[in-house]
């Protein structure tokens, strides 16, 4: 008997293939899936990005301070508690409510400058009023608004008589900003960020402070002109990158 025709090996030979098939389904109907990770929630940047940042939530002190970006038209809101909430929707003539906002340089190439000014800001539904009395109203209230600030390091201590703020500026009108004002110039700017810890900008050797923003009614105006009148005033932080 040759070795092709012993007993048993024919057989073998069949079980083996059989095997070989069994396995070669199981292959093809393997299961797969898939994961995505991003790596940083915002992208990537270059070393040399300039950032300016504020908080909305009034802190007087750095280690407490929640950054956030504000650079967009609609720019973002400060965090009141009900008693400057209530203030604000029912100032009296000579009234006044006093917002601190922290302000730093984010940037870690760049040293910056800074500057402020006030904005009314309209929106849509404000846009779309027809009514002549509200209209004029609004418009009232607006310009009898008497804006001013304060720059310092020590907020919680500093910025609490009327001497220590600007000299209050009025805006024109719905939609209508003030004049920037250069708070810190090129020549003693905020300092770059040094990627851990913000430092107090004492003249020129830290990069973030704090500005206090004060809105007044006008002692010398007439709560009967502003029925059905609003103002949102919106505070304008510039800054430009010092090499």
């Amino acid at each position: 008997m040759s070795f092709l025709e012993r007993p048993g090996m024919k057989r073998g030979l069949l079980a083996a293939g059989a095997v070989l098939g069994i396995f070669t389904l199981i292959t093809a109907a393997t299961l797969t899936d898939f994961a995505n990770v991003n790596l940083g929630a915002n992208g990537f940047a270059p070393a040399g990005d300039y950032n300016i940042q504020v908080s909305t939530s009034k802190e007087t002190t750095l280690g407490s301070v929640a950054w956030v970006e504000g650079d967009t038209v609609a720019g973002v809101n400060i965090s009141n508690d009900a008693a400057t909430a209530l203030a604000i929707q029912s100032m009296e003539p000579g009234d006044s409510v006093s917002f601190v906002i922290p302000v730093r340089n984010a940037s870690e190439d760049w040293k910056s400058t800074l500057s402020v000014n006030f904005h009314e800001v309209q929106s849509t539904s404000e846009a779309a009023e027809s009514d002549p009395a509200i209209l004029a109203a609004k418009d009232a209230f607006i310009k009898a608004l008497e804006l001013s600030y304060c720059m310092t390091d020590t907020p919680a201590t500093a910025c609490t008589t009327d001497v220590e703020f600007s000299t209050a500026v009025s805006l024109t009108g719905e939609n209508t900003s003030s004049t920037p004002v250069e708070l810190i110039g090129s020549a003693t700017p905020l300092t770059e960020y040094d990627g851990l810890n913000d430092a107090l900008y004492a003249g020129g050797t830290g990069n973030a402070s704090f500005v206090v923003a004060k809105v007044k009614l006008s002692t010398a105006a007439n709560l009967a002109n502003f029925v059905g009148g609003d103002a949102d005033i919106q505070v304008q932080f510039t800054g430009e990158s010092v090499a």
